[in-house]
């Protein structure tokens, strides 16, 4: 009598041994996978670039101005935003952020003093820390700023360069990308076509309104800043646009060091930093965020907080900057798919 071969069984067997296998040749195939990522990255990279400029391109073409002039206005503008930030901006944010470092101790000493806690340890740590990055900072400076550092390193310089190249050569080809995608979903299925478009839509958006938010916080807290005579004004200026991307913790990390800084200087700055760092967010929060993002990409409050911490946990800063748009995209999927998602659900809990 003949055994029936349980191929359930046979087949979880199969999936336990291709998964220890890769465990075995995980240096092969890690290695490889690196490989392919560093090849592909630049690609990527130049694609996003062009992805967020497209906006920017419909604008002046539907202006009336033809695509290749377009193209080469995006391209200068770019330069130029680059051009002035590293020849004006750079030199003076590095001195900021030195005189930001060297001040760190007397900064933990004098909250020592008036509160009378014992910072010993924590000004060792600042020491330690503060002066590794000042020389390390010392050394970019000396080789001048970021120009020794890129031609020390052939391979980066020359993804900066295929990085450059590609994306203009995206941002050009971009309507017939966008086109294309379009047909081949249309003629796929009408429904993730218009997944494709809500999740386009809602990623633009997001980019979009995350710019625009930026260079206002930017402008906003360094014009502020420099008003009220803070030291740091530019550094905080800087902290304050970069935080944006991580949501409600970035501009409490920017208003703790702006608080640290002006209670050493003198309680009048401390007053008037205290003043800025309670008003001017909820100005941000409630009025200015609003009018910017709109209806859209508005995630519940515990979910964002969640996925950031997650993203940070799992990919570091990287994690944290990915962490809101690929969450923006899941939502859009599970929305597009919410009906089919409840049926396979009940049908699941029917056979329990």
């Amino acid at each position: 009598m003949k055994k029936n071969i349980n191929y359930k069984s046979l087949n979880i067997l199969l999936i336990l041994g291709i998964i220890y296998l890769l465990f075995l040749m995980r240096n092969l195939w890690i290695g490889a996978v690196s490989k392919i990522i560093d090849i592909v990255l630049p690609f990527i990279i130049a694609f996003g670039i062009s992805y967020v400029l497209y906006p920017f391109l419909k604008v002046l073409t539907n202006k009336k101005i033809p695509k290749v002039i377009a193209i080469f206005i995006i391209v200068v503008f770019t330069l130029l935003i680059i051009g002035i930030t590293t020849y004006y901006v750079v030199p003076l944010f590095f001195n900021q952020l030195i005189n930001l470092l060297s001040n760190l101790g007397k900064v933990s000493s004098d909250i020592a003093f008036k509160y009378g806690i014992d910072t010993k340890i924590l000004n060792d740590t600042i020491n330690l820390y503060s002066n590794k990055i000042i020389t390390g900072i010392g050394k970019v400076l000396s080789s001048g700023l970021f120009i020794g550092i890129l031609s020390k390193s052939i391979d980066y310089v020359s993804k900066i360069i295929i990085i450059f190249i590609v994306s203009i050569y995206f941002l050009a080809d971009m309507e017939k990308i966008r086109y294309k995608l379009k047909k081949y979903f249309i003629k796929s299925s009408s429904k993730k076509y218009h997944l494709i478009s809500n999740i386009d839509k809602e990623i633009t958006s997001y980019l979009k309104g995350l710019g625009i938010f930026m260079v206002i916080q930017f402008f906003e807290y360094t014009l502020l800043f420099l008003i009220i005579g803070h030291p740091n004004f530019l550094l905080l200026g800087v902290l304050a646009c970069i935080t944006t991307v991580i949501p409600y913790f970035g501009g409490i990390i920017t208003n703790v060091i702006a608080l640290l800084i002006a209670s050493v200087v003198s309680t009048k700055l401390f007053i008037l930093t205290l003043i800025i760092t309670i008003v001017f967010p909820n100005i941000d929060g409630y009025i200015i965020s609003p009018k910017i993002y709109g209806k859209t990409n508005q995630l519940p409050t515990l979910l964002t907080i969640f996925v950031v911490f997650a993203g940070g946990a799992l990919l570091g800063f990287v994690g944290i900057v990915i962490a809101v748009p690929l969450t923006i995209i899941i939502m859009s999927i599970i929305k597009s798919y919410k009906s089919e998602i409840s049926v396979k659900i009940k049908k699941v809990k029917q056979k329990m």
